[in-house]
């Protein structure tokens, strides 16, 4: 071993060599490589500034906004004007959630460089998560001004039109998604685009581009497509396929581990959202599902145990891959002080990574799982008709219980998905059966939870007394 060792080359020490070092690893997705080289950069020029601001991009990139806030801070130290590092600590500093400490961030870097389409992006993107889309709006119409074809900031506009519920305005900036960085992973149109015109017996592929949580949610606007004249072939995962197997508007169904099927034209299933639903007085009532007969047998089973219990179903955590988890997302001990309510059963319906800090708490007979005996979205469905209630941090089973009737408590953080626009409240126009728990301050699980218990002991008292 101490062989192989002396054979490889010594770390550079030249500050040139060094930084280009870090600058190739960070290129190639080698954080910690890119980290090591920057920070021995720091050490040997600690007045360099570019290393300095490079190690803060390469802790972000490694999810580590403290240490990168820190890197940025001491670039300010040396240059107060330094509009990069300005933009780069508004960016961590939006990570942290201290939004208000971002926002002066940036607005001082757009007041040193307001040329800089992408620092105008920036400043936007840390207006919408903070709460306010209005002035979000101006800050993307800035970037976009500076830079048309500037994707993000498209996108990102989008986003904010649909939190405003400025839907006609949004769909066009939408379309945009499909240049994301991330979405170049997603299942790509194999077929021209459907553009509304009459069908005339052809056939078109309406396929999922995202989670299953949007492919719910899009499945509403299936019922525009009658009277088209032509053949519609559904096109989604594999999970949802005995789910919605029987969807009425629907001539075939067809999940991803198969082939493509051949089709005339295709159609995204966000793309039907946008056709037909300018605005929210246009929003169609949620995809009715027909359940079938033989889904959830082993956790019925489970669940005819409890038949005197307040039958409480919770989710944690959603899709580990999806950026923000972190954000929407607890730990299973938020829910346990829910089990102390005489009356309530709670029962585990989370499946995924985060089911593993079930097995880790154990937390029986207080928690008792479920989750882990669905195979499918069929499975789930038959599950959650039984419960009297779901209390979950957002994911795509709230969409799966809204589109059943199912009561479903959907508990938010503070920058929440744009279908739960703040103005209305604990309600959302997309799914009537749906009851909206709110974060008042970023990270502030604490107040959600202390409204929960208070909402959840009344409900008890409530059916014991039949009144529900």
């Amino acid at each position: 071993m101490a062989g192989e060792n002396s054979s490889r080359p010594p770390p550079p020490t030249d500050l040139k060599a060094l930084f280009e070092q870090g600058a190739l690893a960070y290129r190639e997705g080698r954080m910690t490589d890119a980290i090591a080289a920057f920070q021995r950069l720091a050490v040997q020029a600690p007045r360099h500034e570019a290393s300095w601001i490079n190690l803060g991009v390469a802790w972000r990139q490694a999810k580590k906004p403290q240490l990168a806030a820190i890197c940025y801070r001491r670039v300010l130290e040396i240059n107060p004007d330094n509009a990069g590092a300005l933009t780069n600590l508004g960016n961590a500093l939006k990570d942290l959630e201290r939004f208000d400490e971002g926002i002066a961030a940036h607005a001082r870097a757009v007041e040193l460089d307001p040329g800089h389409a992408m620092a105008w992006h920036n400043y936007g993107v840390c207006l919408r998560e903070a709460g306010h889309a209005t002035a979000a709006l101006a800050a993307f119409d800035r970037a976009l001004a500076l830079d048309a074809d500037h994707v993000d900031a498209h996108w990102d506009r989008a986003l904010a039109n649909l939190a405003l519920g400025n839907y006609a305005a949004a769909w066009p900036d939408y379309a945009w998604r499909w240049r994301l960085s991330e979405m170049k992973k997603a299942f790509q149109p194999p077929y021209p685009i459907w553009n509304g015109e009459p069908l005339n017996g052809r056939s078109v592929l309406v396929f999922a581009e995202q989670g299953f949580g949007d492919t719910l949610m899009a499945l509403r606007c299936l019922r525009f497509l009658v009277g088209h004249g032509g053949r519609v072939i559904l096109f989604l995962q594999p999970e949802m396929a005995r789910l919605l197997g029987t969807l009425p508007n629907v001539d075939q169904v067809v999940t991803r581990d198969h082939p493509v099927p051949k089709a005339d034209l295709c159609l995204p299933l966000m793309d039907l959202v946008a056709r037909f639903t300018p605005d929210e007085a246009s929003i169609a009532p949620p995809v009715e599902l027909a359940v079938p007969a033989d889904a959830g047998g082993r956790a019925m089973t489970v669940l005819a145990r409890f038949k005197r219990d307040f039958r409480v179903g919770i989710i944690w955590s959603g899709s580990v891959t999806f950026k923000n988890n972190h954000r929407r997302s607890v730990g299973l001990d938020r829910f346990l002080p829910l089990a102390e309510i005489p009356g309530v059963q709670l029962f585990s319906i989370q499946k995924g990574p985060p089911y593993e800090q079930f097995k880790r708490l154990a937390p029986v007979p207080a928690v008792v799982d479920l989750g882990s005996l669905f195979d499918d979205f069929a499975d789930t469905a038959a599950t959650l008709r039984q419960l009297d209630l779901v209390i979950m941090t957002d994911s795509s089973v709230a969409h799966l219980c809204g589109s059943l009737g199912v009561p479903i408590w959907n508990l938010l953080n503070f920058h929440a998905y744009w279908i739960y626009p703040e103005r209305h409240g604990e309600s959302t126009p997309w799914y009537p059966a749906m009851r909206l728990f709110r974060q008042r301050a970023p990270s502030d699980w604490d107040h959600v939870f202390a409204h929960v218990a208070q909402a959840l002991e009344i409900a008890v008292a409530t059916k014991r007394a039949g009144g529900g």
